[in-house]
């Protein structure tokens, strides 16, 4: 279930929050001025986020260290010609 909730609530229900986060296992969303500021959320959800974005840095550099090494300038040079050619086609 996830709890949405203004800020000065929170601050008035933050061992509450706590309990139901940490130990119910619940989402809490807390706004300020109606629109959604931070989320508060169990530590095993955020250990599993930073373990998948790790993984997925990982599979970056492995795929980053396979690529054959382009000099900045060239790549600058593909880019701004792909970006020529697209602005072109829409003429």
């Amino acid at each position: 279930m996830t709890i949405i909730i203004g800020a000065r609530d929170a601050r008035l229900r933050f061992a509450e929050l706590l309990g139901r986060v940490g130990n119910e296992k619940e989402v809490a969303i807390i706004e300020r001025f109606g629109k959604p500021l931070v989320a508060l959320i169990p530590i095993e959800v955020y250990e599993q986020v930073v373990t998948e974005r790790e993984a997925r840095f990982h599979l970056l550099d492995r795929i980053r260290s396979r690529l054959p090494e382009i000099p900045d300038e060239e790549v600058k040079k593909d880019v701004s010609q792909a970006m020529d050619e697209v602005r072109n086609s829409e003429v």
